[in-house]
């Protein structure tokens, strides 16, 4: 029988309808063999009476034929289902030999689940699937009996329903075989179906979005109400699975099925159009209209059409999670009756069960409209303080509640984690313990919840081991300080430790000796889900004492299979040698480390890749060499760059560079001048990550042909493998605007936002020109910017004070929008004067920008914004009540109080050691776990801390470790002599000591005082003793390093290699490296990167000798360490060979002692060896300013709305 053409499932011809070009029907695709679908057409009704499909009855659907990478598509996703610790069916001959009907099992696709399900991979771990039941037959097997039923099933809903009616564990694999199958269905068939309809495909659907959603959405075009309603609700179930993109997508797509649904609104045109802003004025500072996608309707809608149509509360209702997405202009438009009916609504607490996604402002802005606008008083809005959900987090009025509403308020706070909270938190905690000494009762521990985190240890340990027995359920969730969990698992944990007492720690598991753990039976760990989740939680140390427990049950092969990734990472090369990895097969699916992955793929793949064997390689991608990658023959080029690409986040920038390097090679073997005459359809096929990758000469003469897919390509483009300096952003930046093909007074806004992150790259000079709106436009998207070239920064200060005052006259929604832009000028910020809402804005502003990394990146690849004058100012605001009440004169000192501090955290630098001077030793008691933190304190202000410290707890020969790991890098305000007698017994102390910043003295008296008061010998010491020792293996004399077991510093060696020792140490431990790995000249990838710092112990013959393969592996922090006289004994081609990370780590000092060709060298590694002064002679290098632009075709530039996602415009 044949399917009616004209049936609204009756599905069309293959093509991967996953994207819009399959959607449009531009390819069409077939199944690898002769794969013959046959669609038979049967009615539900008869079949329901013995299957039972009462919602399904008044349609038929066949089963469509299968999407583009069904098969790759399928094994993924039951791949997770092995994952998630659940037995396949059990697939016997029996199903293999079915009596079932040949036409049928050639058009149900259940003919491909058998072989699928055999070709999954093995897993390891915590992961390891249960295998099937073999002693039952298979009408025994739930899973089987699904299987089987699905063979005699004619159409989808059958299958569906079939699932619908089991449990997870039973229909996962299934499920996930037919998720592919579903979403195309829905896709395809959605308006023509009725909302039971589409809710069960949607449902099959689900773990296919989860896991395997495609790089670009195709959604339906035309929905009823009632079926979006139903695409949303999966939607928002997925929400924080989805990546901004698809978010960002989602909102739009689901703004125009609004808008067209709309009665009073048709017909009604794509949302997509910019709103342009209202031009400013020259004798004033201009209204600053935002950035939004969500003009929705036409220039002229008809009469009585709303502006925005999904403002009403029946569209926020369906919303759910998305409504975080909308920017804040929309939100303020919301009406109060609209919201207000919202509020009400059972939808509206899911819609903010989480707080992901929406900003701190909006978030904030929105608590207060609900508070006064949708409540007679504040007391009737606290009573629905439960439907709040994450908005609850922006509560700030803690001190004028009582404390029954205290608690109350508490019990809801579980989630938050915004900026802040924690001092909120710490407020209502007085409030509720405000009524003198309570009790550290269950019942306090259940009041306060999560919010017990912000006990001080102190408090902790006033809580009996019974009590938190009783309350582990919630303990074992919270997230714990170092100090806090010790307490707590010194309390918790008896003399006979097993592995399920250690599991049900949970989170505080950080507090547990390593010296336990590593007496840990393996009973109870390996295969329990919660191994990985405790683990996640553990220091390096206590990693590697549980494997050294773990080891004297399980060989090393076993060990590697079956250790939770979170442990994986954990385990040397001697670990890995031993366990005998070879294949590549085995590496799928782990989280290997970078050292990990050079020596496994080496190992594995010798010095050839192949694009199938790149995809199994998951994060060991990381391994790839320039070496394997300039081997790849010709005509398997584009494919395995294309392959590489896919696995981007996890290529190191070296890589990225050799990868483009192979590439364009190629192409030009292809056709010479390859990129002069490249077409659409080979430009397309470039990966933006590479093609960014291109020499200048290249960019200048690609042919204006490309133009518009060029400019898409750009606007899809991360720059941040690119030098900040390089001159081809320039040129990038250069070609784009050619494109454009105006002069700059002439383009839209859409036409220069179409430049995507280019924009970054634009000179204030030119900006200047373009016309009001683009400009407002534009000043706007480079709020957004990672990073704005240094000589740009001043003038475009300039640029922003003319066109919208000094920062001094901002009003509160200026700020939201440029905020980034306040930190160009230092000064500005400093002298802004009290604003009711400036210490928000600036503590939100802080907290939206990229936090600072322990170890700075290079000037190269650093983000602009220098965070320390914002950092200054929050002090100031927080500090300061004479600026809170907008006076002038001159503040007396102000005394720092434990709140105060708490709020500060790292702002704590700023107290001058007088104002520490006058603190209380009550405050310091209740504020060392904050002040403890801090790395940074200036020498005077750590001398003045360590008095304080002495007047708390006496001489520091009396402290004991709990309180030495509270008073933390405070003890570097120690002398001596005063670090020498700290009673420090234990490895897991000095390991949380050990990330101050120490100076080598202090280094060797706290190492000198271990050793006497543990009495340890040099060689007894073991690999888990010098992973532990960290920074203070630095304080080991020669003859003590010469002594270390070689076997045992062979297991430690990594670890070791992430001290930053003084080179006369650096050279001790080469020495022992060199008698453990041979001589230097023989290392490989791998050893080199193990070494890290000791690197830098090599002398200059011996860095010399370094094969140039290696170079880009060595560790970027051991770079700066190599004397400058050493790092000059380096050949050009080996300097050439650093890569880009390394290459930027030379220091001045060092690039000083080298010889003209070796900077050159350098320059050339790191990206900057092109001078801006080439050009081409295949075309113009000329850039529109104010006139005479060669005119060329704007037609397919991208579309605002996706560069504004990129740049991170859109609210």
């Amino acid at each position: 029988m044949q399917a009616n053409p004209s049936h609204p499932l009756t599905p069309p011809r293959r093509t991967n309808i996953f994207t819009k070009e399959g959607r449009q029907g531009q390819s069409t695709m077939s199944l690898k063999g002769a794969l013959i679908v046959s669609f038979l057409v049967q009615t539900v009704t008869a079949l329901s009476q013995n299957m039972g499909l009462p919602s399904l009855l008044d349609y038929n659907m066949t089963f469509p034929p299968l999407p583009q990478d069904f098969k790759e598509m399928a094994k993924k996703l039951m791949t997770r289902c092995s994952q998630n610790g659940y037995s396949p069916p059990n697939v016997t001959d029996y199903f293999l030999n079915s009596s079932a009907m040949p036409e049928q099992r050639i058009g149900n696709p259940i003919f491909l689940f058998p072989p699928l399900l055999s070709s999954l991979p093995p897993l390891s771990g915590n992961r390891a699937t249960l295998p099937p039941d073999m002693s039952k037959p298979p009408e025994q097997d739930p899973a089987m009996k699904i299987t089987k039923n699905m063979l005699n099933c004619t159409n989808l809903p059958q299958m569906i329903e079939f699932m619908r009616n089991t449990t997870e564990k039973d229909h996962c694999f299934m499920r996930a075989f037919l998720a592919p199958l579903c979403w195309a269905t829905a896709l395809q068939n959605s308006s023509q179906l009725s909302p039971g309809q589409l809710g069960n495909l949607l449902w099959a659907a689900k773990p296919f979005l989860e896991a395997a959603p495609p790089t670009e959405l195709s959604l339906p075009s035309r929905l009823q109400s009632v079926q979006l309603v139903e695409m949303m609700k999966l939607f928002s179930e997925m929400f924080s699975s989805l990546s901004e993109q698809h978010r960002d997508e989602i909102k739009r797509w689901m703004k125009e099925r609004v808008a067209e649904n709309e009665p009073l609104c048709q017909p009604v045109q794509n949302i997509s159009s910019t709103f342009t802003p209202n031009p400013p004025k020259p004798s004033a500072m201009p209204k600053l209209e935002p950035l939004t996608d969500n003009q929705g309707l036409p220039n002229s809608p008809p009469a009585g059409c709303p502006r925005m149509p999904w403002l009403k509360a029946e569209a926020l209702r369906m919303m759910g999670r998305f409504f975080s997405r909308l920017p804040e202009v929309e939100v303020k438009a919301i009406p109060t009756e609209e919201l207000c009916k919202f509020f009400v609504t059972p939808e509206f607490p899911s819609s903010f069960a989480k707080a992901d996604g929406m900003q701190p402002a909006i978030s904030r802005m929105l608590f207060q409209r609900l508070k006064q606008e949708c409540s007679n008083s504040s007391q009737n809005f606290l009573n629905h303080i439960d439907r709040l959900g994450s908005l609850v987090c922006f509560f700030e009025d803690g001190p004028s509640l009582n404390a029954t509403l205290s608690k109350k308020l508490l019990s809801q706070m579980a989630g938050c984690e915004n900026a802040g909270i924690d001092q909120i938190k710490r407020d209502l905690m007085r409030k509720v313990m405000s009524n003198g000494d309570v009790p550290a009762t269950i019942e306090l521990l259940r009041t306060l919840g999560s919010s017990v985190s912000v006990l001080p240890p102190s408090k902790l340990s006033d809580f009996s081991a019974d009590t938190l027995k009783d309350g582990l359920t919630s303990l074992r969730e919270v997230k714990w300080k170092p100090a806090q969990a010790r307490i707590l698992a010194q309390k918790l944990l008896e003399k006979n430790i097993t592995g399920e007492s250690l599991l049900s720690l949970g989170s505080m598991v950080r507090g547990v000796d390593s010296e336990i753990l590593r007496k840990v039976k393996l009973q109870g760990l390996l295969g329990n889900e919660g191994l990985k989740n405790m683990t996640e939680k553990m220091s390096s140390l206590q990693k590697k004492a549980l494997l050294e427990g773990l080891r004297s049950s399980l060989n090393e092969s076993d060990l590697v299979k079956k250790v939770p990734d979170s442990l994986l990472s954990t385990l040397s090369l001697l670990s890995l040698e031993k366990a005998g990895i070879s294949s590549v097969d085995q590496l799928e699916g782990r989280s290997w480390s970078r050292t990990q992955s050079v020596y496994l793929v080496k190992k594995t793949l010798g010095q050839g890749i192949k694009s199938e064997q790149i995809r199994k390689l998951g994060q060991a991608v990381q391994g790839v060499t320039c070496s394997m990658i300039d081997s790849v023959n010709q005509s398997d080029t584009l494919a395995t760059v294309q392959t590489l690409a896919d696995s981007s986040k996890w290529l190191s920038r070296t890589q990225v560079r050799c990868i483009a390097n192979k590439l364009f090679l190629s192409l030009e073997k292809q056709r010479p001048s390859y990129f002069v005459n490249i077409t659409n359809s080979e430009l397309q096929a470039i990966p933006a990550l590479l093609l960014i990758q291109l020499p200048i000469k290249a960019i200048q003469g690609l042919p204006a042909t490309v133009c518009p897919r060029f400019l898409e390509k750009m606007s899809q483009a991360n720059l941040s493998s690119l030098p900040n300096s390089a001159p081809s952003r320039w040129e990038l930046r250069d070609r784009a605007l050619r494109c454009l093909g105006k002069n700059a007074s002439n383009l839209s806004t859409a036409e220069v936002l179409s430049l995507g992150p280019l924009v970054c790259e634009l000179d204030p000079a030119w900006m200047s020109s373009l016309n009001p709106a683009a400009l407002n436009s534009t000043l706007q998207a480079l709020a957004s910017c990672e990073h704005i070239p240094r000589p740009y920064r001043a003038p475009l200060f300039t640029l922003i004070t003319r066109v919208y005052g000094a920062p001094s006259v901002w009003t509160e929604d200026v700020m939201k929008l440029l905020g980034p832009l306040l930190l160009l000028n230092d000064t500005s910020l400093e002298t802004m004067p009290f604003k009711s809402w400036l210490k928000s804005s600036l503590s939100d502003l802080l907290d939206s920008l990229q936090p600072q990394t322990a170890a700075p990146r290079p000037e190269e690849f650093r983000s602009w914004p220098d965070l320390l004058a914002l950092s200054r100012k929050l002090f100031q605001l927080k500090t300061n009540p004479i600026l809170q009440r907008r006076r002038r004169e001159i503040s007396p000192s102000v005394v720092p109080s434990v709140s105060a501090m708490e709020d500060l955290g790292e702002g704590n630098v700023y107290w001058s050691p007088v104002q520490l001077a006058n603190m209380s030793v009550q405050t310091l008691r209740e504020a060392v776990h904050v002040l403890g933190e801090i790395r940074n304190f200036t020498a005077e202000q750590l001398a003045v801390l360590r008095d304080k410290a002495v007047e708390a707890w006496g001489d520091a020969s009396l402290l004991n470790q709990t309180q030495i790991v509270e008073l933390g890098c405070i003890c570097q305000g120690f002398n001596t002599k005063e670090l020498q007698k700290l009673n420090i017994t234990s490895l897991d102390t000095l390991e949380l000591l050990s990330i101050c910043n120490w100076n080598y003295t202090q280094k060797v008296a706290i190492w000198q005082g271990f050793i006497e008061r543990t009495g340890i010998k040099m060689a007894k010491l073991g690999a888990l003793e010098m992973t532990g020792l960290g920074n203070f293996i630095c304080g080991l004399q020669s003859d003590q390093i010469d002594q270390l077991s070689t076997g045992e510093f062979k297991e430690a060696v990594e670890d070791i290699g992430h001290a930053r020792c003084p080179v006369t140490v650096l050279e001790c431990l080469k020495r022992k490296a060199v008698s453990a790995f041979g001589d230097p000249k023989s290392w490989g990838e791998a050893e080199a990167s193990m070494m890290g710092n000791i690197i830098a112990g090599l002398n200059g013959t011996e860095l010399a000798s370094l094969n140039s393969s290696v170079l880009p592996f060595i560790r970027q922090s051991a770079i700066t360490l190599i004397l400058p006289e050493r790092l000059a004994a380096m050949s050009v081609n080996q300097l050439k060979s650093l890569g880009p990370d390394n290459a930027a780590m030379v220091t001045e000092t060092q690039r000083s002692g080298l010889g003209v060709e070796q900077r050159a060298a350098v320059s050339e590694s790191l990206g900057l060896s092109t001078s801006r002064s080439e050009t081409s002679t295949s075309a113009p290098v000329a850039v529109p300013q104010k006139g005479g632009a060669p005119q060329q075709s704007v037609l397919g530039i991208a579309v605002l709305p996706v560069v504004l996602l990129l740049l991170g415009v859109l609210l």
